[in-house]
């Protein structure tokens, strides 16, 4: 990409706290995450199948897959779907999607040197990133932000406050398109220098009070686009009003630095650049190793706390 072009990015991002870079993403790299992420919801079904729920809907789709199981009534697949452990209740057998498609999505070079660009050479992937799988909004249990529409927040507020001084980079990518429809993603512009809002306990957004009268801005994006926001940038993401369709999105950290990353319970890794002991980066089989060893030293013990936040005025 021109050096021309990158400069207004970053330019742009520390005025108005989001970029969109299109056509980052490759898309095998994307239809194999996609199929892999399927793959998954249907061992998922045959084991509910197994144990007296409905059939697995192998025949379906992927959306087909995740709508039917939120419908049967039964446990809600993300965990096993997602590339972190939860803030919590972590127990021996707490599944993860530790696939190597899942690292080659992380690790794609192409969007690797989009990162470079905006925090330089040394990037660590986060603990903070998840799979987000969001389901038409009349089948999404109220207040559920996983399934349903997001509230407003800050990524750096749901962060530690030992993070405040890293320059973490959230990359948010669709794995199909997203539009207005299915839930896109939506920013109030942000400003770099701005402060860190207070918002409700456990990270869950912020207080109507406190939000700018500003008006957001919705981002629809094709699939391949990148969007890059700083940690201070206000979003959120609208609810799916379509009637068959999963919005299928990546919800990623990376930072120049190994640590802190604002969730010291959880494993960060290199993977672009050398260690200070000139290691190389990371390998899949040490970044599933790194999230498999996290899980057993945390489970079925208080992994300490997560948020900074606690109850304040405006807060359900």
């Amino acid at each position: 990409m021109p050096q021309v072009l990158m400069n207004e990015m970053r330019e742009t991002l520390d005025r108005q706290g989001y970029v969109i870079v299109d056509d980052v993403m490759p898309a095998e790299v994307l239809d194999r995450m996609v199929d892999a992420l399927a793959f998954r919801a249907v061992e998922y079904a045959q084991q509910l199948q197994r144990a007296g729920g409905p059939r697995s809907f192998a025949s379906q789709g992927l959306s087909e897959q995740l709508i039917n199981v939120v419908k049967s009534g039964e446990t809600w697949p993300g965990q096993a779907l997602d590339i972190s452990l939860p803030q919590g209740n972590i127990a021996p057998d707490t599944p993860m999607f530790l696939e190597p498609e899942a690292w080659e999505f992380l690790t794609e070079p192409r969007l690797l040197d989009v990162i470079e660009e905006f925090i330089g050479p040394q990037i660590w992937i986060s603990p903070v990133g998840h799979t987000r799988l969001k389901v038409p909004h009349q089948l999404a249990p109220a207040g559920n932000g996983r399934l349903g529409a997001t509230v407003w927040h800050q990524d750096n507020g749901v962060l530690l406050a030992e993070a405040d001084d890293v320059d973490v980079l959230t990359v948010w990518i669709p794995l199909r398109e997203a539009t207005i429809e299915n839930g896109c993603l939506r920013v109030v512009p942000t400003p770099r220098s701005s402060e860190l809002i207070e918002h409700c306990a456990a990270g869950l957004g912020i207080p109507p009070g406190n939000m700018p009268e500003q008006a957001p801005v919705d981002l629809p994006m094709r699939r391949g686009s990148v969007l890059i926001l700083h940690k201070r940038t206000l979003h959120s993401a609208l609810p799916n009003t379509t009637k068959d369709e999963v919005r299928i999105s990546m919800d990623l950290r990376y930072q120049p630095l190994q640590e802190p990353s604002g969730r010291p319970q959880f494993p960060t890794f290199l993977v672009r650049g050398e260690q200070e002991a000139g290691q190389p980066a990371a390998t899949w089989q040490q970044w599933r190793q790194g999230w498999l060893d996290a899980r057993a030293r945390l489970a079925d013990k208080d992994a300490g706390p997560f948020n900074r936040w606690s109850s304040i005025e405006g807060c359900a």
